[in-house]
């Protein structure tokens, strides 16, 4: 399997556009502008979807997260989306709220596989962190995780970039090895496990090990500091891997 494709694996496609047919493409920014913040929908969260959808839409859960050191609210609900003319999807839509009852997009996640709901993983005076996990479907599927970020005493909160930091994560790695999701994300500590597969593996089953990626968050983008990986090799001993992003 060439890296090209096992990246393309563990991308966040957009997978419901607002048309509800799977014939139709669109953009993140698509998808964003027909994301409903009208104070009476937002009232009615725990039951009506956000998101203006072609298909059928359904809330299947709905909550909020206090943050004070943002000085405001998170509101999330967890939608089951059906197009009109394919499988169906999952979307999770995220809300920030200010004290005022002002409300911002902060984003939103989805998954063709399985998602879950927004996890505060981390949050003091500088900084907050919600995670929400996800899977794609399909054999050896990838990730389908999203990470907002609220910064200083600001209400509005950001959706962190998820993919581009594959493409420097698989340059820390040795020739032969490339990266076979999911990720596990421990963004409360900023790290991910990965598994890594070597050439001539399948789609199920890596055998070229684990690496660990630590990582810090510049500007809207996750980027990787630093790499520790170990080769499993078939014959002879492991030869542990060290990678330093360059300040």
């Amino acid at each position: 399997m060439s890296l090209t494709f096992a990246l393309a694996a563990i991308a966040t496609p957009v997978i419901s556009c607002p048309s509800g047919s799977v014939e139709s493409e669109c953009s993140r920014a698509d998808v964003a502008g027909k994301i409903s913040l009208a104070p009476e929908r937002i009232a009615k969260i725990a039951d009506t979807c956000l998101y203006d959808f072609g298909g059928r839409c359904g809330v299947e859960a709905s909550g909020r997260i206090e943050v004070p050191e943002r000085g405001g609210t998170l509101l999330w609900q967890k939608l089951s989306l059906a197009p009109c003319d394919g499988p169906g999807a999952l979307m999770v839509v995220v809300v920030a709220r200010d004290a005022a009852g002002k409300a911002w997009l902060a984003g939103f996640a989805e998954s063709s596989g399985s998602i879950g709901t927004p996890d505060l993983v981390a949050s003091d005076s500088e900084r907050s962190l919600v995670h929400v996990t996800g899977t794609l479907a399909g054999s050896g599927a990838g990730n389908a995780d999203a990470l907002f970020a609220g910064a200083d005493d600001k209400p509005a909160w950001r959706q962190v970039d998820l993919e581009s930091w594959y493409d420097e994560a698989s340059a820390m790695l040795p020739k032969g090895y490339w990266l076979r999701g999911p990720a596990d994300f421990i963004f409360a500590e900023m790290f991910a496990v990965v598994p890594i597969a070597r050439d001539g593996d399948g789609n199920c089953c890596p055998r070229g090990g684990q690496a660990l990626f630590d990582f810090s968050i510049v500007g809207d983008r996750l980027v990787v500091d630093s790499m520790r990986f170990q080769p499993m090799q078939p014959v002879g001993e492991a030869v542990e891997q060290v990678a330093v992003r360059a300040k």
